[in-house]
């Protein structure tokens, strides 16, 4: 029922199309006969279109899930990796701390979508990651540096063993090693050796709201170079599954399609402000689902990027806790289920206590607290504020990387 967005080109070359014409002189046609083939071919013109009504009926459940009653789609990654497919499998080269990616403060006058298309189409590529087996994985990627740092989706890249990028405004193309990934963000890092790349302008993308325009431009199908699509944002914040992981996307209802993985979705302003990553696709009651386009927000991304650009790794900033979101004392926030040993946290927060705010910032959602953390990063102090007993206290705690641990959370 449901698809990302990347194009996998098929095993073998395409087949020419063969015309056959016929250069003799045509037969006379007795009338009756004509009859007789003119019935048999309504005959089997009904029975393909009834067969063709069942199959397809029958499909529309299998899809649906009407045996179960429910109707739940949900974007899920199906990459036909091989099993012994491992990352170290791609070209690598090594992390830089001197680079950093920005943010730029948000345009203040929106400008004609034709200028749109001409200012991001030179920072918009084509990415093809060779899975070594006459197949290839094709999306579209990010110029994040004039260097040649390129940000992608992870899913356009797992099971490649080399990997090109090609600028999908010149066609010019470079050999492209990976800098750091995160398998579960669906975020990945690329690096060419190239000069004076145009970067794209990065913007902030919790300053959109719905039924703010937006545009997404990429590599529909893998050869449909530089199409730009319009639409708008019609969710900022939609916590949507993703292989058994919750994944904080934006919506939109710009036409999203195969080979747009990686892509860049475009304010107003000709500013990036999402990577676009999958769209939920399927039938419910046999009706078609369309324009549900899902996208990384930039804001959201650009922790992790950094992270992978100056070490080759992802992380995750965490306290130490089990918790959930819960109301106490007319204040919402996050509940402190349990501390897990050996974390910062740990005999630091107690079972019960309510975390209002994290660094001045409000927390009534687990989002809320993780995007603070997140900024924060890892052997940085995040400063709270717990509602403990009654009484509002200030805790400092160290943040630590959960994926270096074994336990936490």
């Amino acid at each position: 029922m449901t698809n990302h967005l990347s194009h996998r080109w098929p095993q073998s070359g395409p087949r020419p199309i063969t015309y056959r014409y016929n250069t003799t002189a045509p037969k006379t046609r007795h009338p009756v006969r004509i009859l007789l083939f003119v019935l048999l071919g309504l005959a089997v013109a009904g029975a393909l279109i009834f067969g063709g009504y069942l199959g397809t009926m029958q499909l529309a459940n299998y899809l649906v899930g009407r045996s179960s009653g429910s109707f739940a789609p949900s974007p899920t990654y199906h990459t036909g990796v091989s099993a012994s497919w491992d990352p170290s499998d791609l070209p690598w080269t090594q992390a830089d701390p001197g680079v950093t990616l920005t943010i730029q403060k948000q345009g203040e006058e929106a400008i004609t979508s034709n200028r749109i298309y001409q200012q991001v189409l030179p920072s918009v590529v084509c990415v093809t990651a060779d899975q070594g087996n006459g197949s290839a994985s094709v999306g579209s990627g990010v110029v994040t540096t004039a260097s040649g740092y390129i940000v992608t989706n992870f899913h356009i890249i797992e099971g490649g063993v080399s990997l090109e990028v090609s600028m999908l405004s010149t066609q010019d193309s470079y050999e492209a090693q990976v800098v750091g990934y995160d398998e579960e963000l669906d975020l990945a890092v690329l690096k060419v050796e190239a000069d004076n790349l145009t970067p794209a302008q990065l913007a902030s993308s919790d300053q959109l709201a719905v039924g703010d325009p937006v545009y997404a431009i990429g590599n529909p199908m893998g050869y449909l170079h530089g199409t730009m699509t319009e639409g708008i944002i019609s969710s900022p914040t939609r916590t949507i599954q993703v292989d058994g992981k919750d994944m904080d996307l934006l919506q939109t209802s710009a036409a999203l399609n195969s080979g747009n993985s990686g892509g860049a979705l475009v304010n107003a302003y000709g500013q990036v402000v999402g990577i676009t990553t999958a769209k939920i696709t399927g039938i419910e009651n046999d009706t078609v689902i369309e324009g549900l386009g899902l996208v990384i927000p930039i804001s959201d991304a650009l922790p992790f990027l950094n992270q992978m650009i100056h070490t080759g790794q992802s992380f995750r900033p965490s306290l130490g806790i089990l918790c959930q979101e819960a109301q106490l004392d007319d204040q919402s926030g996050i509940y402190v289920v349990s501390t897990t040993p050996d974390t910062p946290a740990h005999q630091v927060l107690m079972e019960g206590d309510l975390i209002l705010s994290a660094n001045g910032i409000n927390t009534p959602t687990l989002y809320a607290l993780t995007r603070v953390l997140n900024d924060t990063g890892v052997g940085n102090q995040v400063e709270l504020s717990v509602l403990r007993e009654g009484d509002v206290i200030s805790i400092p705690i160290t943040l630590y990387d959960r994926l270096t641990q074994d336990e936490g959370a």
